[in-house]
């Protein structure tokens, strides 16, 4: 029996530190994840890294796009470096966006590191499973997407961050994603009709979450620490974006 008990705590013992080196060595790769692409530039305050050549001068252009968007939203850069790294190659995709591989873009803020799925930067376009993703969620959308959740997190802390209900948490880095370009008649149209697009659990699309977020900054003119910081249910908010635009006329 003592010897049984003396494999088993061996077996234990060596388990959890298995255990403990797989999760320093997912860490280190999270946040240093340079030695694995090799192709990178630096362009103001973003660095795009790759695992494939790219062409500088077609990479300045979608960055530039991703800046001017961020930089017209409530979160302009912190004056903080940025990382962008490229996954082209599927196992590098799988690696850094474990477990939710279906993803365009992934974020771990606390590393200000953003990876973003296969891409055709001389297109500003983003390559999914089923080919290239449609306009307007360009290349430049999802890093401006994804370096949003940098903003968010560097606003309101790790705990803030943690808390925010999740139409505050995905609503405002699309809105920041979109540049703030938002038709709140539109879109509250298609809220009111059921549109697919407005369902995110079974699109995948964040426009029912980005028409809150636009409504409460540009109608009911809530700040951004306002919004970040209330904690307002998704309930709550559609319930006011419903009552007041009802309460506006016909267009």
């Amino acid at each position: 029996m003592r010897r049984w008990w003396r494999y088993l705590r061996t077996v234990i013992a060596v388990t959890a530190t298995a255990a403990i080196a797989i999760t320093a060595l997912a860490v280190a790769l999270l946040a240093y994840p340079q030695p694995l692409f090799a192709h990178s530039m630096t362009h103001g305050q973003l660095e795009l890294w790759s695992d494939v050549p790219f062409d500088e001068g077609h990479a300045k252009r979608v960055l530039d796009d991703a800046v001017e968007r961020i930089n017209t939203s409530p979160l302009p850069l912190d004056g903080a470096t940025h990382r962008v790294f490229i996954t082209n190659t599927e196992w590098r995709r799988r690696l850094f966006f474990l477990p939710n591989w279906q993803a365009g873009g992934i974020n771990h803020y606390l590393a200000r590191n953003v990876f973003i799925g296969r891409a055709d930067i001389p297109n500003n376009r983003l390559s999914g499973d089923h080919g290239l993703v449609l306009p307007p969620r360009t290349l430049a959308y999802f890093i401006a997407h994804e370096i949003g959740h940098s903003l968010v997190g560097g606003r309101i802390g790790l705990v803030g961050n943690k808390l925010l209900p999740t139409w505050i948490g995905e609503g405002v880095p699309d809105y920041i994603g979109f540049g703030g370009d938002v038709d709140i008649d539109e879109l509250t149209r298609a809220l009111v009709d059921d549109k697919p697009e407005m369902n995110p659990a079974k699109s995948g699309l964040y426009a029912r979450y980005r028409l809150l977020v636009a409504f409460m900054l540009k109608q009911e003119g809530w700040s951004i620490d306002r919004l970040l910081t209330s904690g307002l249910p998704l309930g709550e908010a559609e319930a006011i974006l419903r009552k007041q635009m009802g309460a506006r006329p016909a267009t």
